[in-house]
């Protein structure tokens, strides 16, 4: 792993960026054309009376179980300015720059996140306005409000959660390990933010709240952006969930990597060979938008948000296939490390994919039946 003066998005800018508005994310919009999430969760309902593999009411109540932390941490304190518990009279009066990025990160680590990094704050990455989506679970604000990071929060810590490997596999199937890892992920943020809030700094936590999270790991050094539209890390691959927190307290940004991602996702289009919904390309970057829910001025690989969540309503549950099948997506043993090094050198990358393919890693793996009968009964009304 090498660190890059730049982030190695910064190659493949054509054009202006600008901030882009969180009312045209495909969660918005599905919340807007349709009522997408509503026919989904109505579909994960009619999976339990049918019994489908994998999206039983065991499964079913699992990935809502996973859920319930988030929804309740999103509802009272993301996207707001963390309020301190008890002490508001004093203040850290030297904060030393090196000494609290230290002392930031070890309590990240302490509070769950697996690996956590600081960036000087790119307002690009900021939204220009509150979306439907996050407004509905987060109740921050009012959609199409127009959105400021305040000029003295000059840095943006992100963390980051894995996601684990087995449940991952499932996909299609339910995957409640998106469900806890946000859950993870706005418990850390909003921990965090109340830590510092008590040493007398402002803070906002955040998850997918305010901002694009993605940018601003990679600029915080934690990885890149992959062909599928994810973040990809050194030590998990795109199997993770990401947190953040704006604030004003003093601290050093990390440099950006380069783990070899923009050649090897060059070279692989596996997670665009088996997206059941389409959203996401084979061949060349491009620099144009598909629509709304896309950004122009940079090169890369845009997602078909709308198609994606199309095929989530026909599944009655969220879909995780290009997770699971991009080669980057390993267990973090010897053996994968090893594998792991040619990856970011660019060295055999197509035998590398090809074995990834033959040893049947990506496939999917139906969970052992835990003998739970999940046959269903109306409830007595």
């Amino acid at each position: 792993m090498k660190t890059v003066n730049e982030p190695t998005y910064t190659a493949h800018i054509t054009g202006q960026l600008k901030r882009f508005d969180d009312r045209n994310t495909g969660f918005s919009r599905g919340a807007v054309e349709g009522d997408k999430y509503t026919l989904m969760h109505d579909k994960s309902v009619l999976n339990i009376e049918k019994q489908a593999t994998g999206k039983t009411i065991l499964d079913h109540a699992t990935w809502v179980a996973g859920r319930t932390v988030d929804y309740l941490v999103r509802r009272n304190l993301l996207g707001r300015v963390a309020v301190p518990v008890y002490n508001r009279k004093y203040k850290l009066k030297h904060p030393d720059a090196a000494a609290m990025t230290k002392t930031i990160k070890e309590k990240a680590r302490w509070i769950g996140a697996d690996m956590v990094g600081v960036a000087k704050l790119n307002p690009l990455w900021i939204y220009s306005h509150w979306g439907n989506h996050n407004v509905a679970y987060s109740r921050a604000a009012e959609a199409g409000d127009p959105i400021e990071i305040p000029s003295e929060y000059k840095t943006v810590i992100v963390m980051i959660h894995e996601m684990g490997y087995s449940a991952i596999q499932q996909s299609p199937g339910v995957e409640p390990e998106t469900d806890i890892g946000y859950a993870k992920a706005s418990w850390s943020a909003s921990s965090l933010a109340t830590f510092m809030a008590e040493l007398g700094f402002r803070a906002i936590p955040a998850v997918n709240e305010l901002g694009i999270s993605i940018p601003m790991a990679v600029d915080a050094g934690l990885g890149e952006m992959g062909r599928n539209g994810q973040l990809i890390t050194r030590d998990y691959g795109p199997r993770v969930r990401i947190g953040k927190v704006f604030t004003d307290l003093p601290l050093i940004p990390d440099s950006p990597i380069d783990i070899g991602v923009q050649k090897f996702c060059e070279k692989c289009a596996l997670c665009a060979k088996y997206c059941p919904g389409r959203a996401l390309m084979t061949g060349e970057r491009t620099d144009r938008a598909w629509d709304a829910s896309n950004s122009s001025g940079m090169l890369k690989w845009p997602v078909k948000a709308m198609k994606c969540f199309d095929f989530w309503v026909k599944n009655g549950t969220h879909c995780s296939i290009c997770i699971r099948v991009c080669p980057w997506n390993k267990q973090n043993n010897v053996l994968h490390k090893m594998v792991r090094a040619l990856a970011e050198r660019n060295v055999l990358t197509n035998l590398v994919i090809h074995a990834d393919q033959l040893l049947g890693y990506g496939k999917k793996v139906v969970e052992a039946n835990n003998q739970q009968d999940s046959s269903v009964t109306i409830i007595d009304s």
